[in-house]
């Protein structure tokens, strides 16, 4: 089993930190929850540290052995017009495709969901947590970890003073991903269950 994600959006909306809290909950604490997974996350990001496009790449799998490279991600999550400009054209047919609703204006012709992410981190008063309610969204909907892994990374990586609101916003994410219908002409199979993994 294997399953590739990619965060895209512009520098300064904690698309890297995202990324580094997937790979962390899936291969530092999966285990605790009764799976051992492997993580690799690479990333890139353009010469202003906000402004310009960033994305990170996140592969998880069962076996220790696999491609570190994602070239046609199971999951594109999007937090920004530019950065749909960028790399929807690198999605495939069976993509499952994560934006926000608020800063793409484009809609895909893939299966897709549309996530309040940056007016929702707004509303709970943290506008950097967009991230994690697009984080959160992603868990909920891919199964690919759980939500005590992820909270875990967020308590243990985010900067001082920002854990709370992080994890505030990541659990905002799972409650809005409940409701949310694709938005698509065909079911899409994937690597993991829907639905998500809830273990208290």
């Amino acid at each position: 089993m294997q399953i590739s994600v990619r965060f895209a959006g512009m520098g300064g909306q904690g698309i890297i930190f995202a990324g580094i809290v997937l790979a962390r909950a899936a291969a530092l604490y999966e285990a605790h929850e009764g799976r051992g997974l492997y993580a690799i996350q690479t990333q890139s990001y353009g010469p202003a540290a906000r402004g310009e496009s960033s994305k990170c790449d996140v592969v998880i799998a069962d076996e220790p052995s696999f491609y570190p490279f994602v070239d046609r991600p199971d999951y594109l999550l999007l937090m920004s017009q530019p950065a749909s400009e960028k790399f929807i054209g690198q999605a495939s047919p069976r993509t499952v495709v994560l934006l926000d609703e608020d800063s793409v204006e484009d809609r895909p012709d893939l299966k897709h969901f549309t996530v309040p992410a940056i007016r929702t981190a707004e509303a709970i008063g943290h506008r950097d947590s967009a991230n994690m309610v697009m984080l959160g969204a992603l868990v909920q909907m891919s199964g690919v970890v759980s939500k005590n892994s992820v909270l875990k990374a967020i308590a243990e990586v985010s900067p001082m003073g920002s854990a709370e609101s992080n994890e505030k916003a990541f659990l905002e994410g799972i409650r809005i991903a409940k409701g949310l219908k694709a938005l698509d002409r065909d079911p899409v199979e994937t690597a993991f269950a829907p639905g998500g993994r809830e273990s208290a």
